[in-house]
């Protein structure tokens, strides 16, 4: 099983101490703030620069002058500033998530990126980053990946949520997953199996009490079944975006789960 990770504060790449976010225009005729985009090309010395399989890097330019960013491991976060068209970033947060070599160096390859100061372009739903010998496209998500209906996808378990804690899902396992019908939903824990009846309000799941089988497994399998339960019970906050979907417990429990 990977190793779980806490949410931390660390000291990443920033910039020369711009002042916090501004929403004035930089090359392009607008400001990126408010919007999330994924990157869609990416060129290194001229040459196409190749992601880590199964990966994705994304910018989240919150309306409260925060960057927000992902490339496939940690979550990262800035104060950032947009001014005369350049990004520029200040202070930083990271989470610490265990994951494989490369994508912990795809983490340092967009920090280090990041923090040198690229300048921006947006043009309707496209924004190039520049610094450098390296280009980077991204794409408005809403754009390139239009947010999954709640009912109908198969969501499979990720990440675990406890509090300020957030573990993996055991490897090697039948994978736990969760699937909204109409008025219903169907549950399997990676051990077993069950269903409840629910119904949506504005953001909210009302799930009723949920039945399973009885089948005992392994502790890790176990672990993820109880993590499960916990979070399908009751009133559950939900959010879509793209193919992610996250529930939240009132007690902090939560899931993170991805469409199939």
């Amino acid at each position: 099983m990977r190793r779980g990770w806490m949410l931390v504060l660390v000291l990443v790449v920033a910039g020369c101490g711009q002042p916090p976010a501004s929403t004035a225009p930089g090359i392009g005729t607008v400001s990126p703030a408010g919007a999330e985009y994924v990157l869609s090309e990416a060129t290194v010395g001229g040459r196409p620069h190749a992601l880590v399989a199964g990966t994705t890097v994304s910018l989240d330019f919150t309306d409260d002058g925060e960057l927000r960013a992902n490339a496939g491991c940690n979550h990262l976060r800035w104060r950032v500033s947009l001014d005369d068209g350049t990004l520029s970033t200040e202070g930083g947060e990271m989470t610490e998530m265990g994951c494989d070599e490369p994508r912990h160096a795809q983490d340092r390859w967009l920090t280090e990126f990041l923090g040198g100061g690229p300048s921006w372009e947006l043009d309707g739903s496209r924004l190039v980053l520049r610094g450098g010998d390296t280009e980077l496209v991204f794409t408005d998500r809403e754009v390139a990946e239009p947010d999954r209906p709640l009912v109908g996808p198969v969501w499979t378990v990720d990440t675990l949520v406890d509090g300020q804690t957030a573990s993996s899902t055991p490897t090697g396992a039948a994978a736990a997953t969760v699937e909204f019908g109409e008025g219903r939903l169907t549950v399997f824990t990676g051990c077993n199996g069950g269903s409840a009846a629910y119904t949506v309000s504005g953001d909210t799941i009302e799930v009723d009490a949920l039945v399973l089988t009885r089948k005992a497994c392994a502790p890790d399998i176990m672990r993820v079944e109880e993590a499960v339960v916990a979070v399908l019970d009751g009133t559950v906050t939900y959010a879509v975006s793209a193919e992610v979907l996250t529930l939240e417990h009132p007690s902090g429990k939560g899931l993170r789960l991805r469409a199939e």
